[in-house]
């Protein structure tokens, strides 16, 4: 019988660090040329820039109704289209076509860690505001931290950030808990443009925090990235098999590990191996798409559903466990081709739910 993620915690892992221990903005060390950043602003204010949508496991949304625009230097596939930061789908991040015509931009995209997943730059219009939200699944806990580059501001553009107001300037180089409740308001007489990066966390993203934030984050409680282990085409064709995916563990963008949604239930599910990887589909599309073919995806324009690619990659992290391409290892499967059993976990730093479900293999 197919059973719900349960709690896999001891007693001790319940007394993990507090996430929100450390403060909600801190200054990273590099500084960039505020001039340039403006020189290369000035290039691209004359493309077509798109209403900012949010992701969730449905697709992107609707367009936001406030004055609140992207430009994706780095998106899922290389959409110049994306405006949302991405989630789980078939295609892994990529730059897309504007980077080109900004190589300033592309220099300092370059300089960070490896683990950079969305670049956008987001333009909040005169008189614009966004009211008070959380952007989730976000922080060290769970594998991704967003990253500020203002390029542009004024005195009347503010964002409160945990009841901290933030006026960061042209140049400096933000890290921001926007897992944290916030809301940003433009009452000034010009645009406030700010260069917005999602990146994995890594040792080596460390390294651009100031001295003793790892200590005070808790790196025991903190999810690393886990680089992929590729496989070879005959061996994922041994991972080829159908299974049914509990309803919570595609329940993307929840606040915390104990959070309920209205929803899609259990889904039956198949492991599709192609000559681009392997993919998770739903198994009626999976009925209906041939090797090397391409099928309908998560997420699409106009209806808000894009139709980029066969389901969700599979990116293997080693010993038969898969993290969903575009995510981290906040949620993983791991297929166990022995004992016929697909055991699912969602993390949160240290602290995990699992389940495991019995699988078909597929010859």
């Amino acid at each position: 019988m197919p059973r719900a993620l349960t709690d896999a915690l001891d007693t001790s892992t319940r007394h993990a660090p507090d996430p929100h221990a450390h403060p909600a903005a801190v200054r990273l060390a590099p500084v960039f040329d505020a001039e340039r950043l403006r020189a290369e602003l000035e290039i691209l204010t004359g493309d077509s820039w798109r209403r900012q949508r949010a992701y969730s496991e449905a697709g992107a949304s609707d367009e936001h109704p406030a004055d609140w625009r992207v430009l994706a230097l780095r998106s899922p596939g290389g959409d110049p289209a994306r405006t949302d930061a991405g989630g789980p789908g078939p295609l892994p991040y990529r730059d897309t076509p504007w980077l080109e015509r900004a190589p300033y931009f592309a220099e300092i995209l370059a300089s960070l860690p490896p683990g950079l997943r969305a670049a956008r730059l987001m333009s909040l219009g005169v008189g614009a505001s966004v009211e008070t939200h959380r952007d989730t699944p976000l922080g060290f806990t769970k594998g991704t931290v967003r990253l500020h580059i203002p390029v542009t501001t004024n005195e009347g553009a503010v964002l409160v950030l945990d009841g901290e107001a933030c006026r960061w300037q042209p140049g400096t180089f933000w890290y921001g808990d926007f897992s944290r409740p916030h809301s940003v308001a433009n009452h000034g007489e010009y645009a406030r443009v700010h260069l917005v990066l999602d990146h994995a966390v890594s040792p080596a993203l460390f390294g651009l925090f100031p001295p003793g934030f790892a200590e005070e984050v808790g790196l025991a409680n903190v999810l690393f990235e886990r680089p992929e282990v590729p496989l070879g085409p005959v061996e994922r064709a041994t991972f080829a098999c159908g299974f049914t995916v509990p309803a919570d563990f595609r329940h993307w963008w929840g606040e915390a590990l104990d959070e309920t949604a209205d929803g899609p239930g259990d889904t039956e599910a198949a492991v599709v191996p192609r000559p681009d990887g392997l993919f998770l589909t739903e198994a009626e599309a999976e009925a209906d798409v041939g090797e090397g073919d391409v099928g309908e995806g998560d997420v699409g324009e106009g209806d808000g559903r894009r139709r980029d690619g066969p389901g969700i990659g599979l990116v293997h992290v080693g010993g038969g466990e898969f993290r969903l391409q575009g995510w981290t290892q906040e949620r993983t499967l791991h297929l166990d081709r022995a004992a016929r059993t697909v055991r699912f976990t969602v993390r949160d730093g240290s602290s995990r739910r699992t389940c495991e479900h019995p699988m078909t293999p597929k010859v």
